[in-house]
């Protein structure tokens, strides 16, 4: 378990490196939004495309999937359903919620788990594909949308889900893992130095983001972040544990790496976006704050509960 610790260890210094940026000042007081732009229309645009490209696209049909990949669709769906229609708050907002509540930070804190706990990479491609190749662009879709709503004209939403930068970067990703299409060297070698950028970036302005400390926030958002905390590090695993033991019957060690990658804590990506979106952003950061927290003793716990 000390392995695992190490990893949220990494990501915690990196974090405390972009608080400090952020005390000092050095970037000024627009430096955070600039280098979450620079993720957002840049790095991670790269990292899509070189993720995907190298990667065999088969992967994301593995059978496990379907607990960890389902119990995300159906967190996402039900907590954007409860938030935007039970709750009556923006679409935008809906759309934060859903997805902080289901869409795990596989990249960063996945890959060390797997390995250290679960000693098998393979639990990673099936998700983070599922995330990227799936997931993002519906989220995008929905976020576009809440830029175009006071638009009548119906193709202007199209046009900005084709512009956006995330879904170019996976669909260019997906073509080249099925044509195995590979950029001249002398262009992949920049483009994978900008990839290498993204989850780096994403923790710095996070970090920085942190620069006047963490207060509750107000009770109205108390409790939707609480309702996202419960769900991403206690429903979504439990619904994993359902889909994966009880309806496909899978245990031991398959078991375990469902239940555990399905214990992550929300991803980075999801307060970078609603930066760019301007859609509750301070929601979002709480979210990655609290479920990074508490998702240490969560993994701990689901690892031993299912360790084989």
């Amino acid at each position: 378990m000390l392995d695992v610790l190490e990893g949220f260890g990494v990501i915690a210094v990196v974090i405390f490196a972009g608080l400090m940026l952020g005390r000092s000042g050095v970037l000024g007081p627009t430096g955070q939004q600039v280098l979450a732009r620079v993720v957002f229309y840049v790095a991670t645009p790269a990292l899509l495309y070189v993720t995907i490209s190298s990667t065999d696209i088969d992967a994301i049909f593995s059978p496990a999937l379907l607990a960890t990949g389902g119990s995300a669709v159906l967190v996402f769906t039900g907590i954007f359903a409860f938030t935007l229609w039970s709750r009556r708050r923006s679409l935008g907002e809906a759309t934060i919620s859903a997805m902080a509540s289901g869409y795990v930070n596989i990249g960063n804190l996945g890959i060390p788990i797997a390995t250290y706990v679960l000693k098998d990479l393979s639990f990673v491609a099936p998700v983070l594909l599922f995330q990227l190749i799936l997931l993002s662009p519906i989220i995008m879709v929905l976020l576009d949308s809440t830029r175009a709503q006071a638009d009548s004209q119906w193709w202007r939403p199209l046009l900005m889900v084709l512009r956006n930068p995330i879904v170019i970067g996976a669909a260019l990703g997906v073509a080249g893992s099925l044509t195995g299409w590979r950029l001249p060297e002398v262009v992949h070698e920049p483009v994978s130095m900008l990839a290498a950028m993204s989850v780096p970036g994403m923790l710095l302005a996070f970090g920085i983001s942190l620069k006047d400390g963490w207060k509750l926030p107000p009770a109205g958002s108390r409790r939707q972040l609480v309702l996202i905390t419960v769900t991403k590090l206690v429903i979504q695993p439990l619904i994993a544990w359902l889909i994966g033991g009880v309806l496909l019957g899978y245990d031991g060690l398959m078991l375990m790496g469902i239940v555990v990658t399905s214990t992550l804590p929300t991803a980075q990506n999801v307060y970078i976006y609603a930066m760019e979106y301007k859609a509750s952003a301070q929601l979002a950061r709480d979210a990655v704050f609290i479920t990074t927290i508490l998702s240490v003793p969560a993994v701990v716990v689901a690892a031993l509960l299912f360790g084989v």
